[in-house]
Order: structure tokens, then sequence, then C-alpha cells
């Protein structure tokens, strides 16, 4: 609903109505959804700057540096990951909206990053919902995070706790409205796991209005398979290219980082989605999700083999959030279903065989969600979005009116 207004008390009158009726909103991003800043650890002062790491940052300019601080350290001892030796690195702008609405980090942190309409995130949603009342950093927020991260290793670093806290800032603030949570793909099992794992049902019936998962990456993507073995070519593309400087070994160095971050490993087709659907095919042989153990050591990646064993079971079983459940996402679009390696395995560019889904997230794995129609007791509903892509999940207007229809009708 979108009003205009002549009278300053009229205006005044409706606006207090509005933010009455609505339910404040808290986004949850997807993976490299967030912006990664990094900061020298032998520098003390509080006021030391924060470097972008990410998209419009270091990885932009210096690449190699960039990509090797954002590789995770392993211990095997501990066998937890862990920044690399010098630096720490963090998302951001956690309560912020300016931090989700674009993918494009500052050089320097020094409040909101580079808004390019191209990179834009959250952006138009954001901008959807102020126009029907809402205020950024107040009834509409962001919950940025680490994304190198797993669900669990989030909830050891104090990421749920912070959620936790904010949601009840919200309900607060907005005048014991219940939240709605809104989030894209990784942000979709993540919050999966803060309904199912770090609060009770009693306060997610006192705090959440409603779950609204976009492209939720419940069983993770087939794409990730590809990163793990031979790179994401998404920096090859014109667009990065004219924005960055990337090197020409860029898809393999890309590729050596992300095998050290277990959010990936988390992101893996889960074998009891895909059974024996064949992901990756090579002259010698065919893998299933259930042969990662075999694949990872086939790449000399062996120690992969670990790290996903522990993170598989995080969201065991997809058990519902039990709370309203808006589940939407995108089908029609051309999306890689397996990869087919002629020559030159594990480093080569595969052949793609394409399956449905929304370019980035399967079919299988974003309608994973059905299944928990009839297993909770608060309300289920699921939409499909022929012809919306991934990232366009967040701007789509049938998406953005879909989801008004929820909070604004509280």
């Amino acid at each position: 609903m979108s009003v205009q207004f002549i009278s300053g008390a009229c205006l005044m009158v409706v606006s207090i109505y509005i933010s009455e009726a609505i339910s404040p909103i808290l986004i949850v991003p997807g993976m490299e959804g967030s912006q990664l800043y990094k900061r020298n650890n032998r520098c003390k002062d509080p006021s030391c700057p924060w470097k972008g790491v990410w998209l419009g940052g270091d990885l932009c300019f210096s690449t190699a540096e960039a990509l090797k601080d954002l590789s995770l350290a392993y211990n095997a001892t501990t066998r937890q990951y862990q920044d690399q030796p010098g630096i720490s690195i963090k998302a951001l702008g956690f309560g912020e909206t300016c931090k989700v609405e674009y993918l494009m980090t500052s050089p320097i942190e020094t409040g909101c990053p580079i808004q390019l309409p191209l990179m834009s995130y959250f952006h138009n949603f954001v901008k959807y919902f102020v126009a029907q009342g809402y205020e950024r950093n107040k009834t509409i927020r962001g919950a940025p995070y680490d994304w190198r991260f797993a669900p669990d290793q989030l909830q050891e670093r104090g990421y749920y706790g912070s959620v936790k806290a904010l949601i009840e800032q919200m309900y607060k603030d907005g005048g014991n409205k219940k939240v709605t949570l809104v989030a894209h793909s990784m942000g979709g099992p993540v919050t999966l796991y803060f309904l199912n794992n770090v609060v009770t049902q009693a306060w997610k019936d006192t705090y959440v209005n409603a779950f609204v998962p976009l492209s939720g990456a419940w069983s993770g993507s087939s794409k990730i398979v590809m990163w793990q073995i031979s790179g994401e070519r998404f920096m090859e593309i014109s667009l990065l290219q004219g924005l960055c400087h990337f090197p020409p070994n860029t898809v393999l160095l890309f590729r050596n980082a992300s095998r050290t971050l277990p959010s990936l490993l988390f992101l893996l087709p889960e074998p009891s989605v895909r059974g024996n659907a064949v992901l990756v095919s090579t002259r010698l042989r065919n893998y299933t999700a259930g042969d990662y153990t075999d694949l990872f050591n086939d790449i000399g990646h062996s120690r992969a083999g670990l790290v996903y064993n522990s993170v598989r079971g995080i969201n065991a079983g997809f058990p519902p959030p039990r709370v309203p459940v808006y589940c939407f996402y995108g089908v029609g679009v051309s999306t890689p279903e397996s990869f087919v390696y002629d020559d030159g395995f594990p480093d080569s560019a595969p052949r793609e065989v394409n399956g449905d889904g929304d370019g980035t997230v399967n079919v299988w794995s974003s309608e994973v969600c059905l299944k928990w129609r009839g297993q909770q007791a608060q309300p289920f509903v699921s939409r499909t979005f022929r012809g919306v892509s991934h990232n366009a999940m967040t701007e789509n207007r049938d998406v953005l009116d879909a989801v008004g229809n929820i909070v604004l009708s509280v």
C-alpha cells in the first residue's frame, strides 16, 4: 500500500497506524551475501580500520592475498577452523540493512558500502518495504554473518545469541509485534538451525510471526560440488571483470580457498535427498552424494571428508521449524545438476548437465521444505515463482508482494 499525504497531521496519524500494523522484518542473507572485513591483529587501537576483503575490497585488487586471507586455518587437534594467523575477519553491520543491500564492500569500512545497482542484493527489497512504512534499522533490519562457517560454528562464535537478542529488541521496539524472518539461500538452513536448536517453542510462539525462506538451499546445491573440484567460474563473467582486476589463475585460487570453508561442505547435496543420482562423471568413474569420501581423496582433498562428516548432520532429517512457514522459491531456470569431466580432472572446467531450479539452487533442494506440510501444527504455505532466478528472488515484484501480504496483514 502506497499513500501520498498533503497534511502533515494526517501523515503523522497514518504513519503511526502503519507502524502498528506491520510485523518487523529481520533479513538473514545467503552465502556471500554478508560483507566481510579484515583487520590486522597487531593493531590494538579500537580505531584501527577494517578493510573490505570481499567484492569491492581486496578481492578485486589483491586477489591472491584476499583469497589467502579468506581461507580458514584448520586446527587438527581441536578440529576447529580459525582465521589466518595475524588477522581477524568478520561480517560488519549487524542489525543494519545497508550491509545486506549490496554485495560490494567498501575498501575501508566507513558505513554503508559501494552502492552499484548491478550489485544490488536486498536493496530493492528494503526499498519496497520502506515505501510501505518500514524504517531502516528499526522495523526492518539485517543479520549478516561470516558465511565461511557452518551453523554449528556460527553458534560457537556467538552469532545466534546476537540474533536472539536482536529479535527480542525488534519485538519490543515494534510494540510487541512478532518478527518475520526472511532468509535467502544459505540463510534458510542457517535460520532453520536457529529455530530448531537455539530457541524454545515458547520463545518462538512469543517472538516469531513467520519464517519466509526465499530459495532455501536446504540440501545445498550441485554447484558446490564443482566449487570443490575445479572452482567456480563466476569471476570470469564480464560484469566482475569490468569491476575487478582478476589474474588468469583466479578460478583455481578461488577453489583452493573454498576448500577450506566448512560452510561449503555443509552445502553439498545431501545423500538422503539425492540418493544414487550421479553428480560427477569422469573418464574413470561416476560419483554420487554417497561417494564424497572417494571424491575428496581423488581430488587430493582428503581432509574434507572429516569435516564433511562433522557438518552433514547439522540439520539432519530437516525437522520442521514449528513456526508459520512461507516457503518461496524459483523454478524454470536452467540449473547445473551434474558435471562431466572429459579431460584434465580435477583442474579443468567441466561440461554442465542442467536441470530445474533457479539457476543456483536445484529444485530438489528448494522443495525439501514441502515435507513440513503436515509435520507441524503451524501454517505451512509454499509457492513457486517460474522464471525467477536465485538472486532475483530478493527483488522480484511478485515475491515482494507475496512477502508484503504476510507482514502487512498481522
